[in-house]
């Protein structure tokens, strides 16, 4: 009994083991500057995050942070550790940075930049940009574009979380053009944008047609809801968009994947 019990613990401890993170064996490196002179509070925080963004459908993976708490004063030299092993040749890899005071991002990049695929070569230089104070996102947690925006109500009626593996549906505004995309939880999407100050306008859904019975009304609903958005508000990892009355028709949440 003895021998039976000790062998199941082992299989426990084995697959245990099988499911943690790889181990940091690689780095990347490269420095974050800042668009104009800036003296940053001591209670600042800088944050890099090595993404993959392979799999547009999904929330980035997280493959490596560097954290600075106390930041400094800019520029910032980035540091990165993160498992080689997950970063294969037909992949697609970001580096993402803020600067926050008390959970609120006062600079951020405001572009992809994608990181080389030659490990010899590893190195980014990024731009950070000021967020000008507005209502709207005084309180924001993440940036309004390139974050993955999680569905989480339309209307007030909760939208359920996909399953393991499912594709959800979200939204990504994106930066090198006023375009937004994501899913519907069914078809893909992408709808041109315009934000100004807590203002923000989209336009018409371009999507796929494929049918999709069970999330189907989810998808209509998210669709046609799109067109009645006139404003936005942020708070921490969320995200209300809002009608002409100012009613909150749509709530998101801010999401990535962690790294298996």
């Amino acid at each position: 009994m003895a021998r039976y019990v000790a062998a199941g613990l082992l299989c426990l401890w084995v697959a245990g083991c099988a499911t943690r993170p790889p181990e940091s064996d690689a780095v990347v490196t490269g420095v974050a500057l800042t668009r104009e002179r800036v003296i940053l509070p001591p209670e600042a925080v800088f944050e890099a995050t090595l993404l993959d963004v392979t799999n547009a459908d999904i929330p980035p993976v997280v493959l490596g942070r560097q954290r600075l708490e106390p930041a400094g004063q800019p520029p910032f030299a980035i540091h990165i550790p993160y498992p080689s092993v997950r970063f294969v040749p037909k992949g697609r890899y970001e580096v993402r940075a803020t600067v926050s005071l008390e959970g609120r991002v006062l600079w951020t990049t405001d572009m992809r930049n994608p990181v080389p695929h030659d490990a010899a070569y590893r190195r980014v230089s990024l731009q950070l940009l000021r967020l000008l104070p507005q209502q709207a996102r005084v309180e924001a947690g993440v940036p309004l574009a390139l974050t993955h925006w999680r569905l989480t109500e339309i209307d007030g009626e909760p939208v359920p979380r996909p399953a393991e593996g499912a594709v959800g549906p979200h939204l990504v505004l994106q930066t090198d053009e006023p375009r937004a995309t994501g899913s519907g939880g069914c078809n893909r999407f992408l709808v041109d944008y315009a934000v100004q100050g807590g203002r923000l306008r989209f336009g018409r859904v371009v999507s796929n047609i494929a049918l999709c019975l069970e999330s189907s009304g989810v998808e209509e609903r998210f669709f046609s809801t799109l067109a009645l958005v006139e404003s936005f508000r942020q708070q921490g990892l969320h995200l209300q968009l809002r009608d002409g009355d100012g009613k909150p028709v749509l709530r998101f949440e801010a999401t990535e994947t962690p790294l298996q």
